[in-house]
């Protein structure tokens, strides 16, 4: 997106800190994207609400496309309203959407959510607990904040009524999304979905791959899937545009809430493959350490001797991902990156207090870190979770291969990796099961449960893994499972072209119909 489009939003970026935007989810709809969304949903309406307002772009393009229609605005940062003011002179309430006007009903409702994660939501049992007062239904304290501004909205629809939201598109294939795409097709108000493959120009000042929901309240038979690979093709009319771009129809009936959208929206096609289990009948994924403050937690050697803190109040824990560039992790490759002065050292503090870590507690009490999210539900609140070292790590976030790692040393990993513990009754397959995870079918299969980010970034939840699904690893003849440990005996800091075909021929045998 270019810049200069979009000047005072730029301006107004530098004019708060990126926390402040961060905390707060404030992302900029690209123009284009804002007079589609009002162009559909705002034509003939008397009522419009924007639930989100920031910018007012909503609000002065819905302004432009219905002169006479009541505008109606919240936002919940008088920061932002006081940069940008009230240009419509639109009725903006400066309170939170989600505790207020559930009364109220609107012709058109568009809106660009904040996309910030609601676990750092203060008032988020408050809102839950009102949330489920007015639609009878309990969500998820995981369910992302864009959500439930999306159901909200979806109970204050008039009998006419028209929604049009900009979403990450995540929710399609997530978990905490089941319970949203189960109320638009039980109440039948998804008309379509319009998906970006390409994420480039759908705000200025973030990456993330998002969709446009469309839902009204017209009889239909079928929700309509799009997937443009550009901005651009939005400048057609609403109607040319859903009635001649390629897309796909899918009747309500053949929709099941609780399976993953993707599928329809990129025409994935799916392989029948035999011998498949759901993968944690072998192995249980959680994810890595969350310190809640990584600044204060994780150390390098060169502040552990700043800060003249003992050895003994630290673990060994790998800290970045990007860090550990072996698919074998051992001694030496740690030893290697404490030599470089890496941030491989986590504060584990144990035992008793000496003066020298009492004054690093009170650094950090004097930062507020005690008072941040995670740290003030510890008890003491600078101590650490404690998690077992897991023997495989999986990257939590990849853009081509996903990257497994067999961690030998047995260290530790904060969240930059999720922890693949086998379970007793399955730890003599360890090894074998590492080595199924590295082949191009096994990453294949797993891809079915990602969810795609911004620029190509592919992100998979504990959950996503667990309820992903694998060979049955016990199926392996035993000369097989010789063949197989051969080549893991033989691998060092890579795994070569011809290795990987290898492995990839010996499990895919086991996963074709015979």
């Amino acid at each position: 997106m270019n810049k200069t489009v979009m000047r005072k939003e730029v301006d107004y970026t530098k004019s708060v800190t990126q926390q402040h935007i961060k905390s707060l989810g404030q992302y900029f709809t690209n123009p284009a994207i804002a007079r589609f969304m009002c162009d559909w949903a705002c034509r003939n309406a008397k009522t419009v609400l924007d639930p989100a307002v920031g910018n007012s772009i909503f609000l002065q393009y819905a302004a432009d496309i219905s002169p006479n229609c009541e505008l109606t605005g919240y936002e919940i940062d008088k920061k932002i309203l006081d940069f940008f003011g009230n240009p419509t002179s639109a009725n903006i309430y400066n309170s939170d959407y989600l505790l207020n006007g559930w009364d109220l009903q609107f012709d058109a409702i568009v809106c660009n959510p904040p996309y910030n994660r609601f676990q750092a939501v203060s008032n988020r049992t408050e809102i839950l607990e009102n949330i489920c007062s007015h639609t009878g239904i309990e969500y998820s304290s995981y369910t992302n904040l864009y959500v439930l501004f999306l159901i909200k909205s979806i109970f204050q629809m008039s009998n006419n009524g028209r929604l049009a939201y900009i979403i990450p598109s995540e929710f399609l294939n997530s978990k905490y999304g089941v319970a949203i795409k189960k109320l638009m097709i039980e109440k039948r108000l998804l008309k379509a979905i319009i998906n970006f493959s390409n994420d480039k120009d759908l705000f200025f000042n973030a990456t993330t791959t998002c969709c446009i929901l469309l839902l009204d309240k017209e009889e239909k038979d079928e929700v309509l899937f799009y997937n443009l690979d550009s901005v651009s093709q939005l400048e057609k009319s609403t109607a040319i545009l859903l009635e001649n771009q390629e897309h796909l129809s899918v009747k309500y009936g053949e929709i099941n809430p609780n399976e993953k959208w993707r599928s329809y929206l990129y025409r994935e096609e799916t392989v029948s493959y035999s011998n498949l289990l759901n993968l944690s009948n072998f192995c249980g994924v959680s994810r890595g350490i969350a310190t809640g403050a990584n600044d204060f937690y994780c150390f390098n050697k060169s502040k552990m001797r700043e800060n003249d803190i003992e050895d003994s109040y630290f673990s060994k824990c790998i800290c970045r991902s990007a860090d550990v560039k072996s698919i074998i992790f051992t001694e030496k490759d740690f030893s290697s990156l404490a030599e470089q002065d890496k941030t491989v050292y986590l504060l584990d503090v144990q035992g008793e207090l000496t003066e020298s870590i009492k004054k690093y507690i009170k650094h950090g009490e004097e930062e507020g870190v005690n008072k941040k999210y995670l740290p003030a539900g510890r008890t003491p609140w600078y101590s650490m979770e404690q998690k077992k070292p897991a023997p495989i790590w999986v990257s939590s976030a990849c853009r081509d291969k996903i990257k497994f790692v067999r961690n030998i040393m047995g260290i530790k990993a904060l969240t930059t990796f999720h922890s693949i513990y086998v379970r007793e009754e399955y730890e003599k397959y360890t090894d074998l099961i590492f080595c199924y995870f590295l082949t191009p079918i096994a990453q294949t299969i797993l891809r079915e449960n990602r969810k795609k980010l911004g620029n190509g970034l592919e992100k998979f939840q504990p959950n996503d893994l667990n309820s992903a699904l694998m060979l049955d690893v016990t199926l392996i003849t035993p000369e097989d499972c010789d063949r197989i440990m051969d080549i893991y005996h033989s691998l060092t800091t890579t795994i070569t072209d011809a290795e990987l075909d290898m492995l990839n021929g010996i499990f895919l045998k086991y996963l074709s119909d015979c």
